[in-house]
């Protein structure tokens, strides 16, 4: 009997462990596709206000506030619903839903630049060209931010489970 309680926590032990590693798994895995499916949508809607040019920023201000950030945020309601256990497997899950915040942010930046746009008379204004030039910089900090955030966790999930992340 003595033998076999070791052993009997042995395996409830690693049990445990597959079932964290699954929930991470899983976790990752919805992440993924989700940001893959936003990505490709996002590429969509983004050639269709390229393609609209400067003369229709209303239709890009509809798709920025009425489709792109419904779609944030579905996504961060699939990722906040999922359980997961373990701190490094929590720091995780708030690593994304901190990426998507900062994606979140990234589109409402573009929204007010184009709301910037649209409200202003920029011929021969320099506080126009100022303004819009901050709005700019900010953007492309933002961009970078979520490519790090992006990056950080796709590195700390190869981290987590070596075998699936490589």
């Amino acid at each position: 009997m003595k033998k076999l309680l070791p052993l009997l926590i042995f395996l409830l032990l690693a049990g445990c462990t597959q079932a964290d590693q699954d929930a991470l798994d899983e976790l990752y895995e919805a992440f993924e596709r989700n940001h893959d499916e936003l990505e490709t949508e996002f590429s969509t809607m983004l050639e269709e206000m390229e393609d609209s040019g400067e003369a229709d920023r209303e239709a890009q201000l509809k798709l920025i506030y009425d489709e792109m950030l419904p779609a944030i945020e579905d996504f961060r309601r699939t990722i906040h619903n999922y359980s997961v256990t373990g701190s490094e497997h929590e720091q995780l899950k708030e690593e994304m839903l901190t990426y998507i915040d900062s994606l979140e942010t990234l589109v409402e930046l573009n929204g007010e630049f184009s709301r910037t746009v649209i409200n202003y008379n920029p011929l021969g204004d320099s506080e126009f060209k100022e303004e819009v030039d901050a709005i700019l910089a900010e953007i492309e900090s933002q961009e970078d931010l979520v490519d790090e955030r992006y990056n950080q966790i796709q590195d700390r999930y190869g981290e987590l489970a070596p075998d699936e992340g490589s």
